[in-house]
């Protein structure tokens, strides 16, 4: 049976995928199997979170771009020992921690950060938005002098909203360690709000 110009453009349009509808597992798969787009799509997909969580690592003489390509090129390297059990983010960001950790002890010295991170949008009139804008800057200030310990995992529980398990596993530490982390970054963050606060 022969098929005309209409019957191939139908089987052609079977054949394509939109990737932007596969499931992260299904996408380490196809890459597995030579497929590069989507691993395309899994970088596109989630290299803004990665590069949140290398930001407090990232230093003047190495970008957090430079340390996302870096993450994303050991992610491909490492991909067939992915446990499809486990959730692809997860694991991917545990290597984009791995990183970071990595180059702050090549460097030991303390970490910059920069107050355009964690920014938020506000709603409400002009002295409100003020009002807003003003406490969300000292919060943002106030976590961004955290040391990275205490900063990542209050970024991924209040800025991502992922879980503690999911935190733990990216961080390679226990849940209740996740939990010390976040009462400790939060009290961290109250003090020096207070002292502000006290001194203005």
């Amino acid at each position: 049976m022969t098929l005309g110009k209409s019957g191939w453009r139908e089987r052609l349009k079977s054949l394509s995928v939109r990737r932007g509808e596969l499931e992260d597992n299904e996408l380490v798969s196809r890459t597995l199997a030579g497929d590069m787009r989507s691993y395309e799509e899994l970088v596109s997909r989630y290299e803004r979170l990665v590069a949140k969580v290398l930001y407090p690592y990232a230093k003047r003489e190495i970008s957090a771009e430079d340390l996302m390509q870096e993450t994303f090129l050991r992610a491909y390297d490492r991909l067939d020992s992915f446990n499809p059990e486990y959730r692809f983010k997860t694991w991917l960001l545990a290597i984009a921690n791995n990183l970071g950790i990595d180059t702050l002890r090549r460097r030991r010295e303390m970490v910059e950060f920069n107050q355009e991170i964690h920014s938020g949008a506000t709603s409400g009139g002009p002295e409100k938005m003020a009002m807003d804008a003003e406490r969300d800057a000292g919060v943002r200030a106030a976590m961004e002098s955290l040391p990275e310990t205490y900063q990542v995992p209050l970024m991924l529980r209040y800025n991502e909203e992922m879980s503690y398990a999911e935190i733990a596993e990216v961080l390679s530490i226990t849940v209740p360690a996740v939990k010390s982390r976040l009462f400790r970054a939060r009290n961290m963050v109250g003090e020096k709000l207070s002292d502000e606060n006290e001194g203005g």
